[in-house]
């Protein structure tokens, strides 16, 4: 139920009580599944545990210094790091290390040692792989030169494909993207950042179709902006989720 006190005599919110309120909502959706699936607890903050340190070495920390940030020992980060590569890094480099790519290469052409080097936190055969998979997609292509350099096809990634990989790795995408709205909506007073849910009726003959060419001139009009934006351009993530709604 809402505050019925007008906006400016409703207390503002500790900052912790802020993220915890945040963190428990973001948990919703997962506890939702694993609830719908009979996952056990016990398995599910493991994934958690496994997730959180994923996170962390992302982000540079040393295999102890993630340890001391998960509050556990460096025996325990070392079968959290095993158990990271054996089941759940292989979406990261099958669908978001191309995608990543993409993006830096939307920014300007560079050759692959080049992409090797930026891309610090990923070997750089795995970086070569991705790039020879986005030219063999035909999203990127390479450019002769006196060094070859890659370039992207289409300024607009919104690429479909319908591999459980592929899927496992927009969802990644896409969760990315509703952190950094959070962060941006809640804790970072970004005015751009913005969420809106629209709940309507489609014809059960042909409606979620015309969406779908709808989708495709959204698309279309995005690549236009960016192009027009020039060099000086600021990069952004739009998401479009469209589900079947229950009301529960």
């Amino acid at each position: 139920m809402s505050d019925p006190r007008p906006a400016a005599e409703v207390p503002e919110l500790p900052q912790e009580e802020v993220q915890q309120r945040v963190i428990y909502s973001l948990l919703g959706p997962c506890v939702a599944l694993a609830a719908e699936f009979g996952v056990p607890l016990e398995e599910l903050v493991g994934w958690v545990r496994v997730a959180y340190f994923q996170h962390l070495r992302e982000r540079g920390l040393t295999l102890r210094e993630a340890s001391d940030r998960l509050g556990v020992s460096t025996r325990t980060s070392k079968r959290l790091s095993q158990a990271l590569k054996v089941s759940f890094l292989r979406p990261e480099l099958e669908h978001n290390l191309p995608v990543r790519i993409e993006f830096m290469l939307r920014a300007e052409p560079m050759s692959a040692a080049r992409l090797a080097q930026v891309i610090h936190d990923v070997p750089a055969e795995l970086v070569r792989s991705a790039l020879e998979q986005l030219v063999a997609e035909e999203r990127v292509q390479a450019q002769s030169g006196r060094t070859t350099t890659y370039a992207v096809v289409r300024s607009v990634n919104s690429l479909v494909r319908d591999t459980w990989l592929a899927r496992i790795g927009g969802l990644n995408s896409l969760l990315g993207n509703v952190k950094d709205t959070v962060l941006g909506r809640f804790f970072r007073s970004d005015p751009t950042s913005l969420a809106r849910t629209l709940s309507f009726r489609l014809a059960r003959e042909g409606g979620v179709e015309a969406l779908h060419e709808a989708l495709g001139l959204l698309v279309d009009r995005i690549a236009a902006l960016e192009e027009a934006a020039g060099a000086d351009a600021e990069p952004y993530r739009l998401s479009v989720v469209l589900a079947p709604y229950e009301d529960e």
